[in-house]
């Protein structure tokens, strides 16, 4: 019986998410900061909640506590991104400041998806160097370019590739469900980051992109976190 409340109630934390996400996006659009941090710090601790309540099920706690370090970085990486609309002087510095907990988080799921595979796998690179290769192509197109953070904004794209190829490596060595909502969370973590730089620091900016960005982001906060739930 517990189990069924667990499952509800992260059910309930799922919905929440995703309707804080549309009011989020709503303010964003309005240009009312103050507000979108709000919507958007509630919406990450809604998928935070979910991971928690896969941690309660006492599944594999090696890979449990790491994917909600992880998802807690996300959530510190949402605030401190929402931050610079708030303190504009200050922009780049929460800029830099969200991008560096989020690739810490990143580092902790790659961690949790090396210790599951258990093992080394030719695929994983193979996976990494056509994630690496679409977003190269997908940036030329759009024509990214970050200025001055330029190299730290490669850099972060090939961690998250890193992270997109080793989560896939795993679900390839531990096929199970837990291991497929992993590895769709980190390829739809790459979808996000690459629409983001395109939307940033590229030739395209529709708003149509910032839904496109967060539909993706939060889906893969929700499927890391369903992940803890099955592991």
């Amino acid at each position: 019986m517990q189990q069924i409340y667990l499952v509800f109630a992260a059910l309930v934390m799922t919905l929440a998410c995703l309707s804080l996400m549309r009011s989020f996006m709503q303010v964003s659009r309005r240009r009312e900061a103050v507000k979108a941090m709000l919507y958007k710090g509630l919406a990450s601790l809604c998928f935070l909640a979910v991971g928690l309540l896969g941690l309660l099920r006492l599944g594999d706690w090696d890979y449990g506590w790491k994917a909600v370090a992880g998802l807690f970085l996300g959530f510190c990486g949402d605030e401190l991104l929402a931050m610079r609309f708030i303190r504009e002087k200050k922009h780049d510095l929460y800029f830099s400041l969200g991008a560096v907990a989020f690739s810490l988080g990143h580092v902790l799921f790659i961690w949790a998806a090396i210790q599951r595979a258990g093992r080394f796998s030719l695929l994983t690179l193979a996976v990494l160097a056509l994630l690496l290769l679409c977003s190269g192509l997908y940036a030329r197109r759009k024509e990214s370019n970050a200025g001055d953070m330029h190299l730290n904004a490669v850099m972060y794209i090939c961690l998250v590739c890193c992270m997109g190829a080793v989560t896939c490596g795993a679900a390839l060595a531990r096929p199970d469900l837990s291991s497929a909502l992993f590895a769709l969370g980190g390829l739809s973590f790459v979808v996000s980051d690459n629409i983001l730089c395109a939307h940033y620091f590229g030739n395209d900016s529709r708003f149509l992109l910032n839904w496109l960005i967060h539909i993706s982001y939060y889906g893969a906060q929700l499927l890391i976190a369903w992940s803890v739930f099955f592991a």
